[in-house]
């Protein structure tokens, strides 16, 4: 089978993956990811920000120029929380097709759950219960799972950008940023925990995908470039998450970007991210988190391998 691409145009980053399906493993031919931030106001607007859609249609042009190189005709782009929930999101997808080619097609927090979740649990053994969270930039996607098989799943109207746009205020957070912060993460969990709280035990495995938790477990193994086996079901604990939370919030912007393991460009939205993690920890009782470094990209190009073949 030649190779097929998918692309994640998330409220925070853009992602490109050139590979092929082979039996149960991801042949990675070529991946790129770049922080636009398109999201970024978009609580405050209702808009895409102008520069921004002009630095993730940029992005998008040298991506497709990669996909032109390897030859490739099938082709997956989906959209997510920013692009769902924009007033000129239709005025950004026009721009995107005429400029690149690419055709985008934005998928509903329900899609994308379900996505991530196909690529989630592609490679990972096999758990009598888990509970899959996806946290974004604009958005944060569930999955509950028994015997690998997902049997519930939604999506929660927030994510790392609207947290840190509607929280974050001083630099390093100051206490009330953090309690602010607090409160915004216990009042859209809650609905969570009624919804699934009943459903998870002592045996349910806890697993994170996406740009936040990889970052943790990056920071965790103190990677000094990124490196997916490395990062791929790296397990980390509760303590150790305490831990790194406390060395984050302690220190301002400029030192956190020179921190080992933590991109410079992440390093703000690290603060409501790993703070998010914790939360959902403490909340169904978690001590450890599994990282997958397969996500919502993945599913996308599963997905349309099956199509194609």
């Amino acid at each position: 089978m030649p190779p097929l691409a998918s692309i994640d145009i998330g409220s925070n980053t853009l992602r490109l993956l050139v590979g092929m399906i082979e039996g149960q493993k991801i042949v990675r031919m070529r991946c790129e990811m770049v922080i636009t931030r398109l999201a970024a106001g978009i609580g405050e607007t209702g808009l895409l920000n102008a520069d921004n859609m002009e630095k993730t249609v940029s992005v998008l042009k040298a991506f497709s120029d990669i996909i032109s190189v390897y030859g490739i005709s099938h082709i997956r782009a989906v959209g997510t929380s920013a692009l769902r929930e924009a007033k000129n999101s239709e005025e950004f997808i026009k721009t995107v097709f005429s400029e690149t080619g690419i055709e985008i097609e934005v998928i509903s927090g329900e899609k994308e759950a379900d996505l991530t979740a196909k690529g989630v649990l592609f490679d990972l053994p096999k758990n009598s219960s888990s509970l899959i969270i996806d946290i974004g930039g604009g958005s944060a996607e569930w999955i509950f799972c028994q015997n690998s098989f997902p049997v519930e799943m939604g999506t929660i109207p927030t994510g790392v950008v609207k947290l840190f746009d509607n929280c974050i205020k001083s630099d390093p957070p100051s206490k009330s940023d953090i309690a602010s912060l607090k409160k915004e993460l216990d009042t859209v969990l809650s609905g969570l925990k009624t919804k699934i709280g009943h459903l998870i035990n002592s045996r349910a495995v806890f697993i994170g995908t996406a740009g936040t938790i990889t970052t943790l477990a990056s920071i965790d193994i103190g990677l000094e470039s990124y490196d997916h086996e490395k990062i791929h079901r790296h397990n980390i604990s509760l303590e150790k998450l305490y831990d790194i939370s406390g060395r984050l919030i302690s220190i301002p912007l400029s030192e956190r970007k020179k921190m080992i393991g933590l991109e410079p460009e992440r390093a703000d939205l690290i603060i409501p991210g790993i703070l998010f993690t914790i939360n959902i920890m403490e909340l169904f009782g978690f001590d450890n988190i599994l990282v997958s470094d397969n996500g919502l990209l993945e599913g996308a190009l599963i997905k349309l391998s099956e199509k194609v073949s």
